[in-house]
């Protein structure tokens, strides 16, 4: 972990290797919100997914997710991986409904949703929770589907997009610069060496070689880092903070939870009140 990170990103517009480097893929440039109908002032989506595999990537969700109910926005946690995971399983915590994202999506017939707030599983932190199931979305149907039928309702949308980041689905809200993007990662060396590789991935697909340092995506980005392990070990925070801050908004530690730790339902009300700290600071981090 020794490296210097300062120079991950692209050479300088205008430079000798920009103007060599004719084989690059042409960048993607990130969609504006302008079709959302999100309420002046309301939290922005999110969209938290993992640096790498056991990153602790639905707990974010469900941990964001919780503080932005209890804080009185209407949110639903939506399962954004390829076939579905435990998110609903593991925040359930009041009632799992029956009824998948898929299905919702697709209530009424002709690309009409059914009602939101029928369809939602239902946390005691007052949040709702959409799960999927292993069937694709259906009639061309991606992410920005799913996000605009849950702006349209008027609720905030945080998506578990599991790991990796490059997977086809999360492209389209990827592509939205209207969503708040968190990159976790455990607070392992490993982790953070490979993070390394993700932000240059998302710097080739989504940057702008005219954007300034902490610009684009790269600089909207949040990074955790997980504490999963008794016995708090800062030091790959601080190498991170050491490395890239400036190029992104943040770098956040979640520290060890038992409650999280168990692996079972997570109830909100029982995180322990650092995590719940921590979750707030992340949110009003992303609205600054």
């Amino acid at each position: 972990m020794g490296e210097d990170w300062s120079r991950w990103l692209d050479t300088a517009p205008g430079s000798a290797a920009d103007e060599t480097d004719g084989d690059r893929k042409a960048r993607v440039v990130r969609l504006p919100g302008g079709a959302r109908t999100r309420a002046a002032g309301a939290p922005r989506p999110i969209l938290v997914v993992g640096g790498c595999g056991g990153a602790g990537t639905t707990t974010t969700a469900l941990g964001l997710a919780g503080e932005l109910g209890l804080s009185g926005a209407a949110t639903v946690a939506v399962d954004a991986t390829p076939a579905g995971g435990d998110l609903a399983l593991r925040g359930a915590d009041e009632h799992l409904h029956p009824i998948s994202m898929q299905q919702w999506l697709y209530g009424r017939g002709d690309d009409e949703p059914a009602p939101l707030k029928e369809c939602m599983s239902r946390a005691t932190s007052g949040i709702g929770l959409l799960w999927r199931d292993a069937a694709p979305l259906r009639r061309r149907a991606s992410y920005l589907t799913v996000a605009r039928a849950v702006d349209q309702a008027g609720y905030t949308g945080v998506y578990d997009g599991g790991n990796p980041i490059a997977s086809r689905q999360l492209r389209p809200l990827l592509d939205d610069a209207d969503v708040a993007l968190v990159l976790t990662i455990p607070a392992r060396v490993d982790a953070a060496n490979r993070l390394r590789v993700t932000l240059e991935w998302l710097d080739d697909e989504y940057g702008d070689s005219s954007e300034p340092m902490g610009g684009g995506i790269v600089g909207d980005t949040t990074i955790v880092v997980s504490h999963q392990q008794r016995g708090a070990d800062s030091r790959v925070a601080e190498h991170l903070r050491e490395h890239l801050s400036g190029w992104v908004r943040d770098i956040v530690e979640v520290p060890y939870d038992p409650h999280l730790a168990r692996g079972e339902l997570v109830r909100h009300i029982a995180l322990a009140d650092e995590t719940r700290q921590t979750y707030e600071r992340l949110l009003a981090g992303m609205a600054s």
